[in-house]
């Protein structure tokens, strides 16, 4: 029986309010938390308002290192310390409480200081203000401040970010990965953020009213947090069940990096595997949270989901948009809108749609116009769909019964969990063979201006993709998207897995990206300071986020299955493939894809000779490229007639706490892998094969396994392509085994992450 998951604390900071308790009464009120835009670059936009947290700040408390850090890192501390301390939860929360963290934008605010003194001339990057741009800085230290030793893991799906991030939290919970998990969503007001939406004619010339007009979005800022338990620990310590996880589903459109497919099947998807995992159908729904966010697109294509989920009784069940009074907060929305739906609904309240002056065309539907409504009902939808197609819906149980102990629903069969396919491309080439095969990768850069000449890195040679299939079409990929799209599509023939459109719409994609891409945030940042705020070019814009990577795999292979995008740092992609498997095993999807994806940029080639990551004297060399690993059941791949190249046994995820900026040496790494090996029933004696993710693994492994096994490490001949090397090093790890042999896959960020993979071929 798989553990049933309760929301035992919920806290929040927004434009309406500073905790839970004043939330819930603005949204009884119909409050808007709007205001006008005081910044002068801004005053040619068609925007003109937004949902600013006013007069907020660093807690003075926390360490001078913390309270310079980007502003959404303070939002999300703030609701984190808020959701905990009402859930009554102990600090340290220690070894098996996690922490998930949804966004979109990350550090932009210390991205943006970045670029506007780039365009006056300047460089003023170091090591701090590299680490406060980072997408994964704030769940490092979220964990710091909650004393968290267990998973940390930044999810990066856009605008449903934090709804993912839910639904990872609760995924960890599942699989005994952990017992609490703080999972939320954050992100901060950004000018450049408006700038992109203004220009994509997204925005509101007014004040936004979802479903009705004036069309357009208004921008907010904010976070949310849940505390995310196993019901029978929150009911044995005394912990007050506010609500019940019932499900969540994952999808992407596979359509377009801005636009949702107007045809739905993706939100549609979204929803209806959040039902199948909550094991109910659509005539439970009593209210839908909606996403909402006032687009001449969105709403429609989104009220056409929801008729088809709810069939005859659409128009009858209640649909209202939270981002009516608090704004559009991206990676934050969805945390938001899912603790108002639980903050209003158990105070016997509906949170209306406000500013509601009618429904506008193709939103026929009940909108709960202006104020709050009462509310009797039991299960609600809340819904966040984002820029590259990835869409989330939740499923929460409002008033969860007081019945025994135990699951409702069973575990999916006691399937182990297989790798069927691998595929890579690296600075050596094509495929998974061909790092040891050839000379090497490591060359100076010619491509791109470096700061010094030679500067050795392992790029990626020019790669025809009709080499790997003929149909494959990645005209205006940015590069990192063309690696991640090649390694998939090879891995997937590798598994044997039929290439018709029908098959590859039912498979997913958990992807590990190190910082993101870097080509259309720099090309982004650039013509908007050089340009004085106004774009002349729409081309970047959608490719600032991170999932864009993920968003242009599921199009040029027709990906529409479970898909989720993390950045944890170097090592990402075994934390993906941690991801993944759990999503299989937990009956998410049948089939996956785990990859990691890097590329090399003029930027992030600076910043990183200049901060020391590489160069002279650092012993490193950066790389660039993709890994993919085809997992499904193996009762799967035994019907297809796959062949089977390991079994994943054991997984292990941590955190290193003991400070907010760094690692402590690695005891991350030897928690998660003692996790893995507990997991897999292996003893540390049997590992015969590691497999390092450029971090330093190797030691660590010496010490908590002894001497004597082999190591498989391409950095040398590579560069560390910090998201893809360690699926690198584990797919040729795989594919030269030989058969019996227990393989440990281990990565360990600079900042503490670890994540630990037991495979046995």
């Amino acid at each position: 029986m798989r553990s049933r998951v309760a929301i035992t604390g919920v806290g929040v900071v927004c434009s309406v309010a500073r905790d839970a308790p004043e939330f819930r009464e603005a949204l009884r009120a119909g409050r808007r938390g709007f205001v006008r835009l005081g910044d002068p670059r801004l005053g040619r936009l068609r925007a003109t308002h937004a949902g600013l947290v006013e007069g907020f700040g660093p807690v003075n408390g926390d360490p001078a290192a913390v309270r310079k850090l980007d502003r959404h890192v303070h939002l999300a501390l703030h609701a984190m310390r808020e959701a905990a301390l009402s859930a009554g939860l102990p600090s340290p929360i220690g070894d098996r409480g996690g922490v998930v963290l949804g966004t979109c934008s990350g550090g932009m605010l210390s991205i943006e200081r970045h670029y506007e003194a780039l365009a006056r001339g300047e460089d003023p990057i170091d090591a701090d203000l590299l680490f406060s741009k980072r997408y994964y800085t704030a769940v490092k230290v979220l964990a710091w401040a909650a004393g968290a030793s267990g998973p940390a893991l930044t999810v990066v799906t856009a605008c449903a970010a934090g709804a993912g991030a839910i639904a990872e939290g609760t995924d960890l919970i599942r699989s005994g990965l952990a017992d609490v998990v703080l999972a939320g969503g954050s992100d901060a007001f950004a000018p450049s953020t408006l700038v992109g939406f203004d220009a994509l004619k997204a925005t509101c010339e007014g004040i936004c009213a979802p479903f009705s007009t004036p069309v357009g979005l208004n921008l907010g800022e904010g976070a949310a947090f849940l505390v995310l338990e196993e019901l029978e620990r929150a009911r044995d310590r005394g912990a007050t069940v506010l609500a019940e996880l019932l499900g969540s589903g994952l999808s992407n459109d596979a359509h377009h990096p801005t636009a949702p497919d107007p045809t739905a099947r993706g939100q549609l998807a979204a929803m209806n595997a959040a039902l199948h995992d909550a094991g109910i159908d659509a005539g439970r729904i009593d209210y839908i949270n909606a996403h909402g966010t006032g687009t001449r697109a969105n709403d429609p294509a989104e009220c056409r989901a929801i008729s088809r989920l709810l069939g005859e009784r659409s128009g009858q069940v209640p649909v209202s948009s939270t981002k009516s009074m608090i704004g559009h907060c991206l990676g934050g929305a969805g945390a938001l809108e899912a603790s108002a739906t639980v903050l209003a609904c158990r105070a016997g309240f509906l949170p209306p749609t406000a500013g509601f002056a009618g429904p506008r065309e193709g939103c026929d539907l009940d909108s709960v116009p202006d104020f709050g409504r009462p509310f009797s009902g039991r299960i609600a939808l809340s819904n966040s769909f984002g820029f590259a197609g990835n869409n989330a819906c939740l499923v929460l149980d409002l008033a969860p019964d007081n019945g025994p102990k135990g699951s409702r629903l069973p575990a999916p069969a006691d399937d182990p969990v297989v790798v069927t396919g691998l595929g890579a491309v690296t600075a050596a080439g094509l495929g998974v063979g061909t790092p040891l095969d050839g000379a090497g990768g490591i060359a100076p850069v010619e491509r791109l201006p470096v700061p010094v000449e030679p500067y050795p890195a392992g790029l990626v040679p020019d790669i025809d993709p009709r080499r790997v299939d003929r149909r494959l079409d990645l005209r205006g990929f940015d590069r990192c998207s063309i690696y991640a799209a090649l390694a998939a599509r090879e891995a997937i023939g590798a598994a044997g897995i039929d290439a018709r459109p029908t098959t590859l719409a039912r498979i997913g994609l958990v992807l590990g990206v190190a910082s993101g891409p870097g080509q259309g945030e720099d090309e982004h940042l650039r013509a908007t300071f050089e340009g004085a705020f106004e774009l002349q070019s729409l081309g970047a814009f959608p490719y600032v986020v991170p999932n864009e990577v993920a968003g242009n795999v599921a199009r040029a292979l027709m990906l529409r299955g479970h898909n989720t995008v993390l950045a944890t740092g170097r090592g990402a992609g075994l934390a993906a493939l941690a991801s993944a498997t759990l999503a299989v095993s937990l009956g998410h999807c049948d089939l996956v894809l785990a990859a990691g994806a890097d590329e090399i940029t003029e930027r992030g080639l600076a910043d990183g000779w200049r901060t020391g990551l590489f160069g002279p004297g650092t012993g490193v060399t950066p790389g660039e490229g993709a890994a993919v690993a085809v997992l499904e059941r193996l009762e799967s791949a035994r019907k297809r007639g796959a062949p089977v190249l390991a079994t994943v046994v054991g997984l292990g995820l941590a955190a290193d706490p003991a400070d907010p900026r760094s690692s402590a040496g690695g005891a991350s790494l030897e928690r998660a892998l003692a996790q893995a090996l507990e997991r897999a029933g292996v003893d540390a004696s049997d590992v015969s094969v590691v497999a390092p993710g450029g971090g330093g693994e190797v030691d660590i492994a010496r010490r908590s396994l002894g001497a004597s096994f082999e190591i498989v490490d391409l950095q040398p001949r590579l560069g560390l392509a910090e998201a893809a090397l360690s699926l690198c090093n584990l797919a040729r790890a795989l594919a030269t085994a030989g058969p019996d042999r227990v393989v440990a896959a281990l990565s360990l960020s600079r900042e503490g992450l670890a994540a630990a993979a037991i495979l046995r071929t």
